[in-house]
């Protein structure tokens, strides 16, 4: 690990790191407390990751980066795409979070939004990311909490972290993440003169080996996952809240039922490319590649091929939207 952090950074921590005898030394850490498990401290240490209290226009750590932004770009995607020309960029505060200082925030007038990389905004610009759109609508500040890659622990980790550092805001706006994400706490450090924190690591189907996800290993991730749901609930019991269950939310109007449909634009019998009985996406007409791309994809789209369209990005400015005015509709 240390190897793979040398090969990014050129200034690192050298401070003497202690891992703990646990068999020895438990005693002496039984209450750990709580850490922040922000973007950045994936397998990295929180001081040295350069995305904290940074400006930048890529996101280190995620899929939203130049070099596949230039691939995606050189396989053609059309002219009228908005990101040949909009700019992003990723405003870190130092805790690693897409949020204003936390010792600035009035926590007990704000909302928090919480989740995955969904709710972060990769891909986005900030004021497309859902908190900012559901903060408009509620003419109230919404932090955002969102982590990208993070398993449903993480997020109640942070939930805690939140209100034991700060104390319960004014409302949470919750999205769980994908419920067979799993978060692998590595190493527990401490180092001289900073504070001690868990070097964390995520599980994620796709990108972790197959062989891993076992029926016994998911049933504990799910068993795990009740827990915590149910944990949440009493936690924020008399609190406003607002839940969705996963990311897997949200369709296109004519892609079956779900929990956020997403209209085509009004006056358009627009037919989704990738329904079974669809127009394929190199048969539509550019009206529709124009609001598809520019409406229901970010910015970091992993493949354009120009005859079957664009491949898994992350969520552009009208599901976001869609997704904000479900959050707030069902504000409990």
């Amino acid at each position: 690990m240390i190897l793979k952090i040398v090969k990014f950074y050129d200034n690192i921590n050298t401070v003497m790191r202690k891992h703990i005898d646990w068999f020895n030394e438990e005693e002496q850490f039984r209450d750990l407390g709580l850490t922040w498990m922000a973007h950045g401290n994936q397998g990295s240490f929180l001081e040295t990751h350069a995305s904290y209290n940074k400006k930048q226009n890529w996101l280190y750590g995620s899929p939203d980066v130049e070099q596949a932004y230039e691939k995606a770009c050189k396989a053609g995607i059309p002219k009228y795409w908005r990101y040949h020309a909009d700019n992003i960029v990723y405003n870190m505060n130092s805790d690693g979070f897409r949020s204003p200082e936390f010792d600035t925030v009035d926590w007990k007038n704000s909302y928090i939004i919480i989740g995955c990389s969904h709710i972060q905004g990769i891909g986005t610009t900030y004021e497309n990311t859902i908190g900012e759109m559901i903060s408009r609508k509620l003419n109230a500040p919404v932090i955002n909490l969102g982590v990208g890659g993070i398993s449903n622990e993480v997020i109640y980790n942070n939930l805690l972290k939140q209100i034991t550092t700060y104390g319960k805001a004014k409302g949470y706006f919750i999205m769980w993440t994908y419920p067979n994400r799993y978060v692998d706490m590595g190493n527990y450090y401490t180092q001289e003169n900073n504070k001690p924190f868990w070097a964390r690591g995520d599980m994620v189907p796709g990108l972790t080996s197959p062989k891993k996800y076992t029926h016994e290993f998911l049933n504990q991730i799910m068993y795990r996952r009740n827990i915590i749901w149910h944990s949440t609930k009493m936690l924020l019991q008399g609190t406003p809240v607002s839940f969705i269950w996963e990311p897997h939310c949200w369709a296109v109007e004519d892609c079956g039922d779900t929990l956020i449909p997403i209209p085509f634009p009004e006056g358009r019998d627009f037919t989704s490319h990738n329904t079974l009985t669809g127009i394929p996406w190199h048969k539509q007409p550019d009206e529709y590649k124009k609001w598809y791309l520019n409406e229901i994809c970010a910015r970091d789209i992993m493949r354009y091929d120009w005859k079957t369209g664009p491949h898994g990005s992350h969520w552009g400015p009208t599901v976001n939207s869609k997704v904000a005015e479900h959050f707030t509709s069902n504000l409990k």
